[in-house]
Parts: structure tokens; C-alpha cells; sequence
């Protein structure tokens, strides 16, 4: 089963997003491409389905929404074995998006087999377009990262693979640019593209490119 819906996710999602325009001007109006599985909620799967993944794809466009627009702020400690410490990984968003829900557009949505599909779009304000314009300058490092979540967990899986492509970029980048490990790492992510998200062998996969913009760099006082 996870097979034949890995290979159908791939297939569509691929095909669909290569009629993506890349060089759309995200700056004043962001415009994604969402699905999400009809039994997305697996204990609500004998009631009413659909009705659930219109839900979850609604979760969907305000995760990556939030993503993309305020940003979130992250806290990161690279694992060291030899200090006996564990990789620690913190996302949370920089501005509650709930006042927004409201004016996300939902277009030319369809269901094929298993999924439902649709078109979102939404408006920046000119805070948000001043945080993008901040973000996109020059100077803002860039990075990308693929994250998995389990499939099984419904949205929740969706959220741990969208957390952890963060996690994933965070990671890779700095160690590109430190060389000895941190005590910890604070900064801020904004999505900088339209999320790849698909199937495959149970788990969703998400990749993310964002920027990235560094807070605070904490050492170790000693080895």
C-alpha cells in the first residue's frame, strides 16, 4: 500500500508542480499548490473524510503560510557525545497567524482518487512584505532541508516532517560556516519557495529552502 501511494504522490506531485511558475514574485502575494490525503485523520476515517482532509489541507496552508510569512524563530544544540549532550531542536512561530485564517483563498479545488487538491492564495501585508524584503537583502544566508514525518500521525506527521527539514537545514548549515560545535544556536527562518511535500514509504517528505538569520551563537566556556 505505502508502494502504490508512494509512486502515485511522486508522479502527480511532480508532475503538477513542474507547471509551477518558479520565478512567480512571491513578494506581495504568495501562491501554493496544496493537497492533502483523504484519511489524513485515520480515527475519523468511517465518518466523514472529506471533511477532514479539507481540514488538513487548511492546517496545511497555514503551517507553511506562517512559514512564509513572519517566520519562525528556532533554538538548535548540535548533539556531543563526548560533553554527553543530546541534539535539541526548537521551532515555534514569531507571530501568531490565526487573524489571518480568514484571508487565504482557496481556488480550483478537486479530488482525485485518494486527495484532494487546490490552489491557495494569499495577500502579504505590508508588514509582511517589509519581512520578506528583510529576509531576501543580500546578506541573508540561504539553505535547504528535507525533513520525514509518519504518515500514520495525520497532520501531526506532516508537522514533525516540516519540523524537521528545518531541523535538517539548520544543521547542515552551520556546520558549513562553524567548526567547532555550539552550546546552542537562536536565529529566524523565512520559507523562501513554494514546500515540496510528498509520499514516500509511509512518511511524509518535505523540503523546505528558506533563509536563515542567526541571533545568537553560545559556546562552550571549555572542552
Amino acid at each position: 500500500m505505502d508502494k502504490r501511494i508512494s509512486s502515485l504522490a511522486l508522479i502527480s506531485f511532480f508532475s503538477l508542480f513542474s507547471l509551477f511558475p518558479q520565478n512567480y514574485d512571491q513578494e506581495k502575494k504568495i501562491r501554493l499548490y496544496i493537497w492533502a490525503l483523504q484519511d489524513a485523520y485515520p480515527e475519523f476515517k468511517e465518518t466523514v473524510p472529506h471533511e477532514q482532509a479539507r481540514n488538513h489541507l487548511k492546517s496545511t496552508s497555514e503551517l507553511l503560510l506562517s512559514g512564509m510569512t513572519y517566520g519562525w524563530q528556532f533554538t538548535y544544540t548540535p548533539s556531543d557525545k563526548l560533553r554527553k549532550v543530546d541534539e535539541f531542536f526548537e521551532c515555534v512561530p514569531l507571530e501568531n497567524f490565526e487573524k489571518h485564517k480568514k484571508d487565504i483563498e482557496y481556488e480550483k479545488t478537486y479530488w482525485r482518487e485518494d486527495k484532494i487538491f487546490c490552489w491557495v492564495n494569499f495577500e502579504r501585508t505590508e508588514q509582511m512584505q517589509r519581512i520578506y524584503r528583510q529576509f531576501s537583502s543580500i546578506k541573508t544566508a540561504k539553505t535547504t532541508g528535507i525533513g520525514k514525518g509518519k504518515l500514520s500521525k495525520g497532520f501531526a506527521g506532516l508537522e514533525e516532517a516540516v519540523n524537521n527539514a528545518v531541523k535538517n537545514g539548520i544543521r547542515e548549515h552551520y556546520r558549513k560556516i562553524i567548526k567547532n560545535k555550539p552550546k546552542e544556536i537562536t536565529g529566524t527562518i523565512l520559507i523562501r519557495k513554494v514546500p515540496a511535500i510528498l509520499i514516500d514509504s509511509g512518511h511524509y517528505v518535505v523540503e523546505l529552502d528558506f533563509f536563515v538569520e542567526t541571533s545568537k551563537i553560545k559556546e562552550y566556556s571549555q572542552f
